[in-house]
């Protein structure tokens, strides 16, 4: 299996970053800040998020693609880490503004590593969705000592670099890893079958009475970040990821991601393959294109694929055996599947 793209979605519901590369460290159990915020609606007692003992929630309790996709796909966002002072920086533009250059004015900036930031990005969604969320997060909490804060204070509380809980769309984690962080890898050859048997039935449906309706259906094809991955891969049989549940994966490094010293650094990383990725509304909406049609996918797919139901990609948790909890992952890497 080659690996053709990573990414990262440091706020639950938003869009991606798409990353080159990734490095775990020892305990780390995602990609760095991977699902580490999230948009939860405020005032319901069943959703009350306690940031120093947090719990898995469902979904529908946060502004996010689930519940709001149309929403915010209207929104383009970018989110970057400065590792020298912390920050931890979301920025968001309308999807309207197609020059996402410097001179564009983005409508949001906010440092999401301290509270002024998300209380920001609280306000920002809020208004936006027309009811109160809160930007919430769960990790270890410091005191910085860094004077570059944000407006100049010192002492300002910060997140430390520890991502130890992850706004994960399934509980699977915490059934198979005791913990909510997870590596979400979705199958290129999968998604492609899946769009071309989509592409058939639309044909055969638009086609009748419709004039001109070829060209623009031929534009439509399902590109695998809809189903909002970590590690896209290719060079595996559509489907066959399916297979490997159970199974445990390790990354071989590219030789062209590795200069001349750096081979002997990069530990061999492990994944174990836990469950199917069940589907849901929420990928109806093309994030790269929203103004094409939305689709039903998780019927698309019971109909066409009956076999296998509303699943699509496969979850994985870091394989803690063997030495193997850290390493690095790159673009270009492969995945070879280890014996039983």
């Amino acid at each position: 299996m080659h690996i053709t793209s990573l990414h990262r979605y440091a706020v639950k519901g938003l869009s991606g970053d798409s990353i080159n590369s990734v490095t775990l460290q020892e305990g780390d159990g995602t990609f760095e800040d991977d699902r580490r915020f999230a948009l939860l609606y405020a005032g319901d007692k069943k959703n009350n998020f306690d940031q120093k003992h947090p719990q898995w929630l469902h979904k529908d309790n946060f502004l996010c693609a689930f519940t709001a996709p149309e929403l915010l796909s209207t929104l383009r966002t970018e989110y970057k880490v400065d590792s020298s002072d912390g920050r931890r920086l979301l920025t968001v533009w309308s999807r309207h503004d197609s020059n996402r250059q410097s001179s564009s004015t983005p409508l949001l900036i906010a440092d999401l590593a301290c509270q002024a930031g998300r209380d920001e990005a609280s306000t920002f969604f809020s208004d936006l969705c027309g009811k109160k969320v809160v930007c919430v997060c769960a990790s270890d909490i410091t005191k910085s000592q860094n004077n570059h804060d944000d407006n100049g204070d010192s002492g300002k509380t910060k997140l430390s670099g520890k991502h130890t809980h992850q706004f994960g769309n399934t509980s699977s984690g915490v059934k198979n890893n005791n913990g909510t962080r997870t590596i979400h890898i979705v199958n290129h050859n999968t998604v492609k079958q899946f769009s071309n048997v989509i592409q058939h039935e639309l044909k055969q449906k638009y086609n009748e009475g419709v004039d001109g309706c070829d060209n623009e259906l031929d534009s439509i094809q399902l590109n695998p970040t809809r189903f909002r991955p970590n590690v896209v891969v290719d060079g595996l049989e559509p489907w066959l990821e399916f297979d490997l549940i159970g199974k445990t994966i390790e990354v071989v490094p590219n030789q062209d991601n590795n200069t001349e010293g750096d081979q002997s650094q990069r530990h061999p990383l492990r994944f174990r393959i836990t469950s199917r990725t069940v589907r849901c509304a929420g990928i109806g909406v093309d994030p790269l294109q929203p103004e094409l049609p939305a689709f039903d996918i998780p019927k698309l797919l019971t109909k066409h694929f009956p076999q296998h139901g509303p699943y699509l990609g496969v979850y994985a948790v870091v394989d803690q055996d063997n030495g193997c909890s850290g390493g690095q992952i790159c673009v270009g890497d492969t995945f070879r599947v280890l014996d039983d």
